[in-house]
């Protein structure tokens, strides 16, 4: 598997017969930026699994096939053997632990589990596995540095403030996908009192004005709120 150096191009198997589950667990993740894909048995866990899925999160107590046979067969297959596995089971005996890791699981979370937590042990195992999230986004000609909290257009530095660049950052981390002006404002400005959805547009248009020629790629969608699209994708709009 290629190492990678942004979230939208890494691929997750969430596997489980639980639909809340599975919808609680793919939702946090694609927060994160990562594409997601679904299961609900072991027979589709493994048609779905192939060398392009990048980390299973697989569910132990499944219907036909259960997890620990799903991971007997992808440890046996060349595309799939060295796919990084992250048991999530309602299993909490030792025994059960120690079955998922001695059958190639690389690591063993029990449920319930906070989502953040889960996030966590992704990004852990992603890690330790080379497929690894950079700490530098990098579109068309435009630099962010996450952990500098700072962007450069063209190498040069466009002088962000804190709330400026984690619009921007936001948003180049979600492409395509249209955020409401109050989504941004419990994502961004958090627990911040007495911010109204017009501080929302007034950081929108401070940050185009940065950006210059490059604040295309950050689109207003009339009557929801705000997107961030890509160089081709910004000249078909």
């Amino acid at each position: 598997m290629p190492i990678t150096a942004d979230p939208a191009d890494i691929n997750i198997l969430v596997v489980d017969d639980e639909k809340d589950v599975v919808e609680v667990v793919s939702h946090f993740l694609q927060e994160e930026g990562y594409n997601v894909e679904t299961a609900f048995d072991g027979e589709e866990a493994l048609e779905k699994a192939d060398s392009d899925i990048n980390l299973i999160v697989l569910d132990i107590m499944l219907p036909g096939l259960d997890g620990y046979e799903v991971c007997r067969r992808l440890r046996s297959r060349v595309e799939t053997e060295m796919i990084p596995i992250i048991f999530l089971s309602a299993k909490t005996e030792e025994e059960d632990q120690i079955e998922g890791l001695m059958l190639g699981g690389d690591d063993y979370l029990t449920k319930p589990v906070s989502p953040q937590v889960l996030v966590a042990h992704v990004k852990a195992v992603l890690r330790r596995s080379g497929v690894e999230e950079s700490n530098i986004l990098e579109v068309d000609n435009l630099t962010i540095y996450e952990d500098e909290y700072r962007a450069e257009l063209n190498g040069e530095d466009l002088g962000l403030t804190l709330t400026e660049f984690e619009l921007l950052r936001y948003l180049v981390r979600h492409p395509r996908k249209a955020f409401t002006r109050q989504q941004l404002l419990e994502t961004i400005w958090k627990d911040a009192m007495m911010v109204t959805e017009r501080t929302v547009d007034a950081h929108i248009k401070n940050l185009r004005e940065k950006l210059g020629e490059f604040a295309k790629h950050i689109q207003t969608v009339r009557g929801v709120g705000y997107r961030f699209v890509r160089e081709e994708e910004s000249a078909e709009a």
